[in-house]
This record gives C-alpha cells, sequence and structure tokens, in this order.
C-alpha cells in the first residue's frame, strides 16, 4: 500500500507533493522538504539540484544597498553604518546582525564601489596599480 504524502499548494495554484519535486529535480527527500518549506514559488521549487538561485546566499551574493532617508538635507539612515562592528557582532544600519555572507557580500560591494570611484576619478594617478602596504613601504629612519 503506498503511502499518502501531504501535499503543497505553489504559487500558481498548483498542488504537487514530494515525490514529483524529488523526481523532476534530483533532490533527496530531506532537500524536498527543505526546499518546500522555503519557498513555494512554482519557478524556485522545481529548479534543478544544485540550482544557487533558490538560496541567494554564497559565493555570488550581492550586496543590495537600501537607499538613504534623507529629511532636511540630513541622511536618517546613511550607507556608511552598514558593516558596523560591536563587540563580535557586526550590524546593518538598522541594528539587523549580518551573517557572515551578508558580510562579505558587503565588502565585495565596497571595494566594486571603490574601484568604480577610483576609475571615474581625474585626481587619482595609476588606477591601474593596487596599493598594498607591505614592509617594504616604511621609509628607512
Amino acid at each position: 500500500m503506498k503511502r499518502k504524502l501531504k501535499e503543497y499548494k505553489l504559487s500558481d495554484g498548483s498542488v504537487t507533493d514530494t515525490d514529483e519535486v524529488q523526481k523532476r529535480t534530483g533532490l533527496s527527500r530531506t532537500g524536498v522538504y527543505f526546499r518546500l518549506n522555503q519557498t513555494r514559488d512554482i519557478d524556485k521549487v522545481f529548479l534543478p539540484s544544485g540550482d544557487r538561485k533558490v538560496n541567494p546566499y554564497g559565493k555570488r551574493y550581492v550586496w543590495k544597498s537600501k537607499p538613504v532617508t534623507v529629511i532636511a538635507g540630513i541622511p536618517l539612515n546613511p550607507e556608511y553604518l552598514d558593516g558596523i562592528a560591536k563587540g563580535n557582532e557586526v550590524y546593518d544600519r538598522d541594528g539587523n546582525v549580518l551573517n557572515y555572507k551578508e558580510r562579505s557580500g558587503l565588502v565585495r560591494y565596497r571595494e566594486k564601489m571603490r574601484q568604480e570611484w577610483r576609475d571615474s576619478s581625474k585626481v587619482i594617478k595609476n588606477k591601474g596599480i593596487i596599493w598594498k602596504k607591505t614592509y617594504d613601504d616604511e621609509e628607512d629612519v
């Protein structure tokens, strides 16, 4: 006798169960349960196993900066407040703790913004050279 599986209603109104998702994606039963608990979007539920579009975090996580609220010319939540460290925790501008992947995405975002600024600036010389401090840079006394 075949066991009765729990049915899940997806974003387009269709109904599926874990066996169908498992056959179409190649995920394990545990992976199917995790994916169905994570999202009910039909476009994401049936993505093949290993597709990073289901989970936005990972190596390709891109930091998305929120717009700054300005009142009477004063920024209330400026972008430079993202990544403030207090003790062992790192916070965004709203006071939420950032996990490792979000912190890594923020670092990559800031490096990209800095490089764009360097490339567009007319005062910076040797734009192609990336300066890194080494012991050879110290002045001889």
